[in-house]
């Protein structure tokens, strides 16, 4: 994954929005989440969250409870 700040370009690209409150209202629509802006308002948002709220969005997102429930302690 990458950890890299999305620019301008790629949140319009994604959302389709040039506006950053119209970009923050697409991603609590398709995500249900807030995002965090910066003071002038545009969104703050990593290539890897993004990438990890689709994921978990089309359900291929690995669940940190249930893979933890699966391992096993050598010691059991």
């Amino acid at each position: 994954m990458n950890a890299r700040l999305m620019s301008d370009e790629d949140l319009v690209h994604v959302t389709g929005k040039k506006r950053y409150s119209k970009q923050a209202d697409w991603f609590k629509a398709e995500f249900g989440i807030s995002v965090t802006r910066n003071a002038d308002g545009k969104l703050v948002m990593t290539w890897a969250t993004y990438e990890a709220l689709a994921a978990k969005k089309a359900g291929v997102a690995g669940d940190g409870a249930r893979v933890r429930a699966t391992v096993c302690s050598p010691f059991a």
